[in-house]
């Protein structure tokens, strides 16, 4: 009865242990060469489809540490990470910031991976201009897109992308910086171009879309601000005739607060029907531009 009983403990505690390491999913991690600096990719591997995780602003790969292990192991997909320019381990260029150049980079990254084609891009807040640039560049490569409370046109608009550029500018423009602030001085110092920049390129059609949107009011925010950051996300649904999605539970940090809507919205795109990715006219819906 006791021998029994150990074999039962250790059984147990087998499945338990194998659970933690599986839930634990080691990535690997890589510096790449992407034309002048490096950057620094985790990769989680899995199969054949991946998803690339874009962070906010002054975020890194650690943005989404936790949630990545638990989306590779959700979805079976292959779950890339990184470093933007001047994050984590990843170099700080000495050239001006150029929104351009982070699509750039990153494209060269996945390129060194093998994994450049039949993407999911998740972009967080800033992270979901820079993946909707980067579905503008390579609208063949996206499978699709998933927005985690993103900065769009109508919201930065409301809050005035100058006056943020001034503040960013502010907290980061210190005596003896560190490198994440050296490198959000850079960032901050080319936001209201990157701002301007987006304009030109909407999101593109053809491909599954969610916006998630955040539920809770960031504090300090005025009511006017807060419904165009709001309405940026609808304009955004409209236009791609996507799903939108509210994270009541969460504020800004979605991935964070309710990372299981990230995770389910990456589910839904992974289950839908394949498309093609076409770029789309600004102000003109999808459904609009499959006319032209």
């Amino acid at each position: 009865m006791i021998q029994h009983f150990a074999r039962a403990s250790a059984l147990v505690l087998l499945i338990i242990v194998s659970a933690a390491v599986a839930d634990a999913a080691p990535y690997e991690q890589t510096l790449i060469d992407v034309g002048g600096h490096q950057l620094q990719f985790r990769v989680y591997r899995g199969g054949q489809e991946t998803v690339v995780l874009e962070s906010g602003f002054g975020y890194g790969a650690d943005e989404w540490d936790q949630l990545a292990p638990r989306l590779r192991t959700a979805t079976g997909a292959t779950v890339i990470s990184y470093d933007r320019a001047g994050l984590g381990m990843s170099d700080l260029p000495d050239e001006p910031y150029d929104v351009h150049e982070e699509v750039v980079g990153l494209h060269a990254g996945l390129l060194a991976l093998g994994r450049s084609r039949d993407l999911i891009l998740v972009g967080h807040s800033y992270g979901g201009y820079l993946i909707q640039l980067y579905a503008n560049f390579h609208p063949g490569d996206v499978r699709g897109l998933v927005y985690v409370d993103p900065t769009t046109i109508a919201g930065i608009d409301a809050l005035n992308a100058t006056k943020i550029a001034e503040s960013l500018i502010q907290q980061n423009d210190i005596a003896s910086p560190t490198k994440q602030q050296r490198s959000n001085l850079r960032v901050a110092k080319g936001y209201a171009s990157a701002h301007e920049t987006m304009r030109r390129y909407p999101v593109i059609c053809g491909v599954p879309v969610v916006v998630i949107t955040a539920g809770k009011t960031p504090q300090g925010l005025t009511s006017e601000a807060l419904d165009a950051w709001r309405r940026g996300h609808a304009e955004l649904v409209a236009q791609s005739g996507g799903t939108h999605l509210i994270a009541e539970q969460s504020g800004h940090m979605v991935p964070f607060d309710q990372p299981d809507m990230v995770i389910g919205a990456v589910n839904s795109v992974l289950k839908s029907p394949r498309g093609g990715g076409r770029l789309a006219r600004p102000g003109k819906p999808c459904a609009a531009n499959s006319k032209l």
